[in-house]
């Protein structure tokens, strides 16, 4: 409840003693113990500016990791892919002058017949490497793909009903800052005729989440279709 104040009564002991940690507190946040005050005291414009850098940080928080990991994917993807590059690359070469070897033989040998068959061999050979490694990286790529679905699944899940156990809080801090809302235009209309006590302030939280729950268990089980 926001009261009428000029300045604040409550004795402060710990600013003297921690003026360093003041200056870091500015320097490396961009907010300090005067904006706290001013705040609590009603400033809506010191509320504001704290109010922005937190929603600011809540933003930061959630998408910078996310951001991070992306970059970091980018970079595996394209050492992988080069390094992928390299490798064929250099087999080629390998590949080719082993089959430049093949050919002078064969043709040193001087016999058709000696030509055909090892080149049906190699042939062969290769021709069974080809779908022998299409075959693994079909059955691995199943495997993985399968494995990553079943866990999208249930992260999916998961936040879904955390997002549904969450809505209570997030709709008590609507109400709050809305109360608030309410209560400085009050006070800033009718001064000392305020009468704060006569606007209503909604609770949404009443009871915890777990006796919520717990009260209407077989309304949650026909919800989830247990």
């Amino acid at each position: 409840m926001v009261k009428d104040s000029s300045s604040l009564q409550l004795k402060n002991h710990i600013t003297p003693k921690t003026r360093k940690l003041n200056q870091v507190l500015r320097t490396k946040f961009g907010v300090t113990l005067d904006d706290f005050t001013s705040a609590m005291m009603g400033d809506v414009a010191k509320a504001q500016k704290i109010g922005e850098l937190a929603r600011q940080g809540r933003l930061s928080a959630e998408f910078a990791p996310k951001l991070a990991q992306a970059y970091q994917e980018i970079i595996n993807g394209s050492t992988a892919y080069n390094k992928a590059i390299s490798e064929v690359l250099v087999n080629a070469g390998k590949s080719a002058i082993e089959i430049d070897k093949a050919v002078i033989n064969a043709t040193l040998a001087n016999t058709q017949y000696g030509h055909k068959r090892s080149e049906l061999a190699a042939e062969l050979v290769n021709a069974r490497n080809v779908e022998n490694q299409r075959h693994n990286y079909q059955m691995n790529y199943t495997q993985i793909k399968g494995y990553i679905d079943a866990c999208l699944v249930g992260v999916e899940q998961k936040i879904t009903i955390l997002e549904q156990s969450n809505r209570p809080t997030l709709k008590q801090i609507n109400a709050d800052e809305a109360y608030q809302t309410k209560v400085i235009n009050h006070v800033l209309a009718d001064g000392d005729n305020s009468r704060i006590d006569l606007i209503p302030q909604k609770n949404y939280q009443p009871r915890t989440i777990k006796q919520f729950l717990f009260d209407n268990f077989t309304a949650v089980q026909n919800a989830f279709g247990f």
